[in-house]
């Protein structure tokens, strides 16, 4: 049909991941801060393990989505290597 862009062509799919991209990692970012802040120990108290195996679980996943962008990297964790 005339007129209906080519859905699959290279330029449509760069403009979808530009119009999703930068406000997924921006929502990401403000969902970090969020977390950041139950460290403040006057509001909240945490178990140190749950804490650290959330956060290598993050990592873990974090690294699973920037392997599938090429991108590659190590997580340790005080001074040990994260599989």
């Amino acid at each position: 049909m005339a007129g209906l862009p080519d859905f699959n062509s290279s330029e449509e799919k760069r403009a979808r991941f530009g119009k999703v991209f930068a406000p997924r990692v921006e929502k990401l970012i403000e969902d970090l801060q969020a977390v950041a802040k139950t460290a403040n120990l006057e509001i909240y108290e945490f178990d140190d393990a749950l804490v650290k195996k959330l956060f290598v679980e993050l990592a873990r996943r974090f690294r699973a989505t920037a392997h599938r962008f090429g991108i590659e990297f190590e997580i340790t964790v005080e001074g040990e290597a994260v599989e």
